[in-house]
């Protein structure tokens, strides 16, 4: 019995799901994104990982799945980078006509299956051929003779060669762990380690397309993830030694959309080395290039919006120029979390370079905080809530002047965002706000909300907290008053 890995647009769930049943009434185990992604687990990482984790790729093709922007396009890059060869692995079934040349190549590479009777018998026994050992397939009643000979010459080269085999076979079963353990290790953002392991397979296998593809994927993780937060001169340079030959030699040998991939990352590098001082050609060659290869590669539309916001500022005609950017690299369906991560950071690193209140860059970033909260997008995590946080903290709690937020959403809309971005249950004053100044704020978005009952009870736990840790600062005495006086005035 085989993984297999189901790829669907939302407009085939019913068939995916009675698909999935057979499949597992047949004993294979089946990953089906809404049925099988655990819940809070990041959405790029885990359907890649059950990609490499997958022997069956089952791709539904419809009008929808290989529409551009669609997430099953980037699931079939996923299996494009795991597989350079689709035969044997990737199983495409053709749910509903459409157009030959708008299904993609990769998929074209091999025989398309197309359900003459019920789809969900044709899919299960299609997998079922697929899954079967070869010898079982090769013994089909119209094949048994030809397979005999063919096992005994098998058998006579096996026994000849048997020694040098297994060696063969032991030190690609090393690469493979070393590989795949060093692409977990990165996963989880340890890339020094991810790479030693890298370098160990290659010194097994120094010509590995394995090893080559796991670097250039490295390479690109490694490079993108600097940057965007607080950064080392020595570590950059680590990372630019490293990483910029891998990209430089595969982005020499790429084409389409992974060249695009890699030509984007070298214009990253490009602007890291800027932060080192160096100098150079300008980083949005290399996005415009990347654009030319691939019009709607999410790392170069995400990483010139970056570069608008670091380099020209927070005027009006930037923020609208850069969001056309980022909105472009979210509907290119790939890497989302990435993208509000570069959003978010592009946003909040200029409002640090600015500090004076820029009221025009924190609606913006409360904007799209609101976005990722109404399209079901995970939580910010702790690094992008901290960043968030401070907006509220200098203009609520430090200047208050909370009002000059109000703008950045319609009253309701912001009180979701603030709840969703900054659930009470997880505060923690080691990354975010304290309770006391997070109750000020909450407070006033509620009763701006129109929220009296809440507001109400927020100003009066406001009171609880200044009461009860006796707080000595002026600031919080003055911030408390308030909150006495608004109690007041929603009771009268």
């Amino acid at each position: 019995m085989s993984a297999v890995f189901l790829s669907y647009s939302s407009e085939q769930t019913e068939a995916a799901a009675r698909i999935e049943l057979s499949l597992k009434e047949d004993g294979h185990s089946v990953f089906r994104d809404r049925s099988s992604l655990p819940a809070g687990e990041g959405y790029d990482a885990r359907i890649r990982a059950a990609v490499d984790e997958c022997e069956i790729f089952v791709f539904l093709v419809s009008r929808e799945s290989v529409s551009p922007g669609r997430y099953t396009l980037t699931e079939l890059g996923f299996a494009e980078s795991r597989w350079s060869n689709p035969s044997g692995h990737v199983l495409p079934v053709v749910v509903e006509a459409v157009p030959r040349e708008s299904i993609p190549p990769f998929l074209r590479a091999v025989t398309l299956l197309s359900p003459e009777g019920n789809l969900t018998a044709e899919v299960a026994a299609e997998v079922a051929r697929m899954s079967a050992s070869w010898w079982r397939r090769m013994l089909a009643p119209r094949r048994l003779v030809p397979a005999l000979v063919v096992a005994l010459i098998v058998a006579a080269i096996a026994w000849l060669a048997l020694p040098g085999y297994l060696d063969r076979r032991k030190q690609a079963a090393e690469v493979a762990r070393l590989v795949k353990q060093g692409l977990r290790q990165a996963d989880s953002t340890t890339f020094d380690d991810a790479w030693k392991m890298l370098e160990e397979a290659r010194a097994i296998a120094p010509v590995s397309r394995e090893v080559l593809d796991a670097e250039e994927r490295l390479a690109m993780e490694w490079v993108r993830r600097n940057g965007l937060g607080p950064w080392t001169g020595d570590y950059l340079q680590k990372v630019l030694q490293t990483a910029l030959p891998v990209l430089e030699r595969a982005a020499g040998e790429a084409s389409g959309r992974r060249r695009a991939d890699l030509v984007a990352h070298l214009g990253w590098a490009r602007y890291l080395r800027d932060l080192l001082g160096e100098g150079g050609r300008p980083a949005v060659d290399d996005y415009r290039q990347a654009l030319d290869l691939d019009p709607g590669n999410v790392y170069a539309h995400a990483m010139w919006g970056f570069e608008m916001l670091r380099t020209l500022g927070g005027d009006k005609d930037t923020i609208d120029a850069a969001r056309r950017h980022f909105a472009a690299a979210i509907d290119s369906g790939r890497e989302r979390e990435y993208v509000r991560l570069a959003e978010i950071s592009a946003l909040l690193r200029t409002y640090e370079q600015v500090w004076s209140a820029n009221a025009a860059l924190e609606s913006e970033a409360i904007r799209v905080m609101n976005d990722m909260r109404a399209k079901g997008e995970p939580r910010p995590t702790d690094f992008l809530k901290r960043r968030l946080w401070a907006i509220y903290h200098f203009e609520g709690v430090t200047a208050d002047r909370l009002e000059s937020l109000f703008p950045a959403l319609p009253p309701a809309d912001h009180l979701a965002a603030f709840r969703w971005a900054f659930p009470e249950e997880s505060l923690s004053e080691k990354e975010g706000p304290s309770l006391f100044n997070y109750l000020y704020v909450l407070a006033q978005l509620q009763e701006r909300a129109g929220d009296r009952a809440g507001a109400v009870d927020s100003y009066r736990r406001v009171l609880d907290e200044f009461s009860r840790n006796k707080y000595t600062s002026g600031r919080y005495a003055a911030m408390s008053g308030r909150a006495g006086a608004a109690l007041k005035r929603l009771s009268d």
